[in-house]
């Protein structure tokens, strides 16, 4: 199995420029894409919706990783990187998975699981005294991800933010807009 680069998304516009990212360097890279969405288990009688929403009343695990699966699936068509047939259109391997459980542990379990050389996550900006009182899942990523995490900042266009990044994986040393 080759590795892959793990791109977490919840459906922001944040987690979208992470994608374009996490493909682009994918890509160049040579390995699978691997698209994570994390479901949070359902607390008090309720759970998060897409992107942090609304409160969805409590559904089945079953119900939640299949709305789970409908958010990737409708990111990944918009986004252009399958077809509505649900394949690939990009010329190289990409993959989906939706996990329970909360959003940093799950990115960094499933990246273990792919043999993520590179998570790729997008940020919210909100700043260190919002992010010190609320906690931040790129923050927390960083912190227990035993691979390499790039936090993709708000704003950024996904091919400068791509040409900006040296990835270095293994042995090997990538800069991610280089042309080869």
């Amino acid at each position: 199995m080759i590795g892959s680069v793990v791109c977490g998304v919840d459906g922001s516009r944040d987690s979208r420029l992470a994608l374009r990212t996490a493909t682009l360097l994918a890509r160049r890279l040579g390995e699978r894409l691997v698209v994570v969405h994390v479901v949070q288990r359902p607390v008090s009688g309720h759970t998060l919706g897409p992107a942090g929403g609304h409160p969805a009343p409590i559904t089945s695990e079953s119900a939640l990783l299949a709305s789970g699966q409908a958010l990737i699936d409708k990111i990944l068509e918009e986004e252009e990187i399958i077809g509505a047939d649900g394949n690939a259109i990009l010329g190289f391997p990409v993959e989906t998975r939706v996990v329970l459980g909360f959003p940093a542990e799950g990115l960094a379990d499933a990246a273990d699981d792919e043999q993520a050389e590179l998570i790729v996550v997008g940020s919210r900006g909100r700043g260190a005294f919002k992010a010190a009182l609320l906690g931040s899942v790129s923050s927390d990523l960083i912190g227990i991800a035993r691979c390499p995490v790039l936090v993709v900042p708000p704003g950024a266009a996904a091919a400068a933010a791509a040409a900006a990044v040296a990835v270095a994986v293994g042995d090997r040393s990538y800069a991610a807009g280089a042309h080869s």
